[in-house]
C-alpha cells in the first residue's frame, strides 16, 4: 500500500501515487480471489466475500475514470453487477476482467508493448516503419 508518511511518497507527483494505489488494490483483489478458490478445490465451503469487498474498493478507486471511458450503459450495467447483493462467481469474474481490459487499455497492466517482429515479410515489415 501507498505510505503517505514516508518523505519519498510526499515528492511524488499524484499521478504515480494513484497508479500504484490502483495496482495495490488490483493486486489484493487477485491474492483474496486466489484464496477463495484454494479453499475450494480443498473442498471447503469458501465465501466470496472477501474478493466481493476488494473489488468494490478497486471499483471505487476507478469509477470516475470507468465512468468517462466506458458508455452509460456499460457502466451502469457494471455498477450494479458489483454492487449487487447476489454477485455469483460467473458474474464477479466478469466484472473483474472488464476492469482488467479497461486498465489493459489504460496501459497500465500492459506488459506486451513491443511490436512482434515479422522476419518472414521483412519488406512489409519496412512499410510499416516508413522504409
Amino acid at each position: 500500500m501507498v505510505d503517505f508518511n514516508n518523505e519519498a511518497t510526499i515528492g511524488t507527483p499524484a499521478g504515480d501515487v494513484e497508479r500504484i494505489s490502483i495496482l495495490q488494490r488490483r493486486y489484493d483483489l487477485i491474492e483474496a480471489y486466489e484464496s477463495y478458490k484454494k479453499a475450494r478445490f480443498q473442498g471447503a465451503n469458501a465465501s466470496l466475500s472477501i474478493s466481493r469487498a476488494r473489488l468494490i474498493s478497486l471499483f471505487v478507486e476507478l469509477q470516475a475514470s470507468l465512468e468517462r471511458r466506458f458508455t452509460s450503459e456499460v457502466y451502469k450495467e457494471l455498477r450494479e453487477k458489483i454492487f449487487s447483493d447476489s454477485l455469483e462467481e460467473p458474474d464477479f469474474i466478469e466484472a473483474v476482467f472488464t476492469i482488467n481490459r479497461e486498465l489493459d487499455k489504460m496501459r497500465l497492466i500492459t506488459i506486451d508493448t513491443q511490436k512482434v517482429y515479422d522476419s518472414l515479410d521483412v519488406e512489409e515489415e519496412n512499410k510499416i516503419k516508413g522504409y
